[in-house]
């Protein structure tokens, strides 16, 4: 039985505890970080008293500083009742902003009564980074209003207000959780050293970006304008790089059906490309490839099989029919080719690749000693830029074009070789010589923790691909 002194905010705590929406002991988190404490509001929406308590709490929270604001948005879902109570009772337009835009309709992304200009007030839950409020955040600024304030019920205090500064954004917390783990450590609901586990798990898992003046970002180039004529593929990387906030791509080069599925369905949040080696792959299937294509659309990422086409037209068409490879699927977005049997390659897979499939020209390699330079990497670059039709970028080092997007390979977060003569970019030295994508492999699956890697990469990494850095 707790023991608790009833002041409003312990009575809280204690209901949150006693409908198991707080739970402690070892749980896998969305991100795949094993964690001590597992918090889960959605419990909330079968104890209406509850539901209306929060929301009341939050909005004293959200006021606290004044009332500026005309209409509430919750981050879906959770937030989305708590956002509804305080629409009704005090009387304020509520907006609904939607995970994804609708195939079909208006195609809207924010529902509601929208007037440019006018202050929303956005409500969550719970928040770790702050990047499911800033996604909302996003959407209603682009939808022309204001947004300068978020209120959540439990800030985790693993960087969401600092990051979510950084965007203009302030953050007004009903509860943090060392209050919360303080709370029902004197109220003997959980020990002092699960609570010492908890601490030191937050501690050591705080994923604030860094300032702007220690930043990566910071010294990243903005990338040049697209062309009007770009690949369809191209605007679609954009846009998954504006909206997931990711440069990474995922090099995947592992060799079993199970490992590669596991691995990208725990990434895929985080990257905006997979790429893929299934010539290396010991058990390669029909199924796997449609499994790959599903968690494509699922995390919204593009698929690219390193497949890296050099031969004769006749040829090249033949490998990418193979049965083994199943890519007349369509699983794989793009393939990436080289340069050196000329332009024939590209015209021969056009006629082969399933509509709005692509490629990537290999203009240089991360190799030592490799042969792709100078003059060579020259005319490979012209031949992508006249075949931009079916061309959406160049595997490089170094910017070699201002129309095509760069892919830089071979990125750990410190630069080194191994002992096969790949050499390795930091994402700093990477991002200066001009990388708009940055292909990470064992940097993130040798990795204790893929995803925790993952999200490292991805924060140090982030540049938009319209033309201006972050």
């Amino acid at each position: 039985m707790c023991e608790f002194q009833m002041d409003e905010k312990s009575e809280l705590i204690r209901k949150l505890f006693d409908i198991q929406a707080i739970k402690f002991g070892q749980y896998t988190l969305k991100s795949g970080l094993q964690s001590p404490i597992y918090i889960d509001l959605r419990a909330i929406i079968a104890y209406p008293p509850l539901l209306e308590a929060l929301s009341k709490l939050l909005w004293k929270a959200a006021v606290s500083q004044g009332c500026p604001y005309k209409t509430v948005c919750g981050v879906p879902y959770t937030a989305i009742p708590l956002a509804t109570c305080i629409s009704v009772r005090e009387g304020l337009p509520m907006l609904l902003k939607r995970k994804e835009a609708k195939a079909y309709g208006t195609k809207k992304m924010v529902e509601g009564d929208v007037k440019e200009g006018e202050e929303c007030l956005v409500v969550e839950d719970v928040v770790t980074t702050g990047e499911s409020v800033l996604e909302t955040v996003r959407s209603l600024r682009a939808e022309g209003l204001t947004v300068n304030s978020a209120v959540v019920v439990l800030d985790r205090n693993q960087g969401a207000g600092l990051n979510l500064t950084r965007e203009g954004v302030t953050l007004h917390r009903v509860l943090v959780l060392d209050e919360v783990l303080s709370c029902l450590v004197a109220g003997r609901c959980v020990p002092e050293d699960m609570a010492a586990r908890v601490r030191e798990f937050i501690t050591s898992n705080n994923m604030a970006v860094t300032s702007p003046s220690q930043s990566v970002p910071a010294l990243i180039p903005p990338s040049p304008p697209l062309p009007p004529s770009s690949h369809p593929l191209l605007l679609e990387l954009c846009a998954i790089v504006g909206q997931k906030r990711t440069n990474l791509a995922l090099s995947a080069d592992v060799t079993t059906s199970s490992r590669l599925l596991e691995l990208v369905d725990s990434v895929g949040p985080h990257v905006c490309m997979v790429k893929t080696h299934v010539d290396i792959m010991e058990d390669f299937s029909q199924d796997t490839a449609l499994k790959l294509k599903a968690l494509a659309a699922k995390h919204r990422f593009l698929v690219m099989e390193d497949r890296k086409f050099a031969d004769i037209g006749l040829t090249v068409q033949r490998q990418y029919r193979n049965p083994r490879h199943h890519l007349t699927l369509g699983w794989a977005h793009l393939v990436t080719v080289h340069a050196i049997a000329g332009p024939g390659t590209i015209q021969a897979l056009k006629e082969v690749a399933p509509v709005g499939t692509g490629c990537v020209l290999v203009v240089e390699m991360s190799t030592k000693g490799t042969l792709a330079t100078g003059d060579y990497t020259k005319l490979a670059v012209k031949m992508a830029e006249s075949h931009a039709d079916f061309v959406v970028g160049v595997v490089s080092r170094h910017r070699v074009s201002n129309t095509l997007l760069q892919m830089t390979p071979g990125v750990q977060l410190t630069a080194s070789e191994d002992t096969h003569g790949q050499q390795f970019l930091s994402p700093c030295e990477a991002f200066k010589a001009g990388a708009d994508i940055i292909i990470v492999g064992r940097g993130i699956y040798e990795s204790p923790s893929p995803v925790q890697a993952a999200v490292q990469y991805k924060t140090l990494s982030y540049k938009d691909l319209n033309g201006t850095s972050s």
